[in-house]
């Protein structure tokens, strides 16, 4: 690489990148900021060494950049952030187009190694996934045995997994903090809740997103949960006493619990929409229909969803 054009930021801090990300991104979110001057600091980490002693060694080869993240002890998707970052760095600091397609190229074979990687997890996981269906029977054999003795954990762990089951299995994140509202919903900081209108049907919205609750059981559970057990204006609580609602972390550790108590083994969320996806496969929808789909579980295209084809 011809580096005369790099001489000027040869000496560079992290302060100093940090410094001209800013004046290249001025309208940029702080958060937009930090995660750039993380990512500087952490190549000082993977390279021992600080940034102004590294003469730039990171951008000069892309595979020897990918083998230096790898031998460190961050996450694979830590590192691949931390090789975008210098993609970034490399486009403000104005490289020839030649060397940014080098690393460009480097990072699409990443990608694709990744799906690849995705696709062969995935068809190891679907093949000891339970089905779907046989889930929804068990949730409802549940809440159809409920009486005067169900004690609140118990309930408490049927709601959890059957807004997961008896209905479209969001992601974790859109359960967090949810709320409950009676026929209208008027507070805007309040990203997820599920509302009950005037004709006692209960929706689950989430930011631009709006479910009706459809089944019987599940609608059963709801009523006696917050007629009932709940006394708070939050969905999920984690105890009787709770006046707070369940951030994302509790409801990752309690739909782990809850799972193991309902079905003898344990089910995370991404599990769960796996199922679920699968079971929607099987029903060969159109393309229409896919790209709805991927929308209500929050993916961009619909190569999540045929992935489980």
């Amino acid at each position: 690489m011809n580096s005369d054009y790099l001489k000027k930021f040869i000496n560079f801090s992290v302060k100093d990148f940090d410094s001209f990300h800013q004046k290249a991104y001025p309208q940029a979110h702080e958060r937009t900021h930090n995660s750039f001057r993380q990512g500087m600091k952490r190549l000082e980490k993977v390279y021992g060494d600080k940034l102004e002693n590294l003469n730039l060694c990171f951008i000069k080869d892309p595979l020897d950049l990918y083998d230096k993240l790898n031998l460190s002890d961050y996450s694979h998707n830590t590192n691949i952030t931390t090789f975008c970052m210098v993609l970034k760095l490399l486009k403000i600091v104005d490289v020839p187009l030649q060397e940014y397609n080098r690393f460009q190229n480097k990072l699409n074979l990443i990608a694709k190694d990744n799906q690849q990687n995705r696709e062969d997890s995935l068809k190891e996981k679907l093949e000891f996934l339970p089905k779907f269906e046989e889930l929804k029977k068990l949730i409802r054999n549940k809440i159809d045995k409920l009486n005067q003795e169900t004690s609140f954990q118990d309930i408490k762990q049927l709601v959890l997994v059957g807004l997961m089951i008896l209905s479209v299995p969001l992601k974790l994140v859109q359960y967090s903090r949810m709320a409950i509202s009676f026929y209208k919903h008027d507070n805007k900081a309040i990203k997820n809740y599920l509302l009950e209108d005037m004709d006692g049907d209960y929706y689950i919205k989430s930011t631009d997103l709006s479910i009706k609750i459809t089944d019987k059981h599940l609608k059963k559970l709801l009523k006696l949960w917050i007629s009932d057990f709940n006394s708070t204006r939050f969905l999920l609580i984690a105890n009787e006493e709770s006046k707070v609602a369940m951030n994302h972390k509790d409801i990752r550790i309690a739909l782990n619990t809850a799972t193991h108590e309902i079905f003898d083994i344990s089910f995370t969320n991404a599990d769960i929409r796996s199922m679920y996806m699968r079971s929607l496969m099987e029903l060969d929808p159109d393309f229409q229909q896919k790209l709805m789909l991927s929308k209500l579980l929050g993916y961009k295209t619909n190569d999540t969803i045929e992935m489980h084809s």
